[in-house]
């Protein structure tokens, strides 16, 4: 059994933002028009109905383009091949114990017979 998560669309959720955005703006319309409340109610459901599938294709769109950008950052992290052991090769660790004070009065790490070497 795959213990992986199902991927999630955002084609749905995006349709429903569009058809209650549409909708909102449909009933604000109608009342700053003064239209009847029976025609503005009834425009306003149309305009949802008509808006969902619109919306529903900008979320397909969206989802497809939001899945290339990942896969395409994915591939450009692949190929710069940042591994852990190549910037661990750069780390020089100074042992705190051994500490001088220079003329300014400021502690300076000594490096101990085993490094001087």
């Amino acid at each position: 059994m795959a213990s992986e998560s199902p991927e999630i669309s955002m084609s749905v959720p995006t349709a429903c933002i569009v058809a209650v955005g549409a909708f909102v703006v449909a009933i604000l319309s109608g009342m700053i028009a003064e239209n009847p409340f029976g025609a503005v109610l009834a425009r306003s459901l149309l305009v949802m109905l008509v808006f969902w599938p619109l919306g529903l294709i900008l979320g397909f769109v969206l989802n497809r383009l939001f899945r290339e950008h990942a896969s395409n950052q994915a591939a450009h992290l692949v190929q710069a091949n940042h591994s852990t052991d190549e910037v661990a090769g750069d780390v020089k660790i100074v042992d705190e114990s051994t500490v001088e004070r220079d003329s300014l009065g400021v502690e300076v790490p000594v490096a101990s017979s085993s490094e001087a070497s």
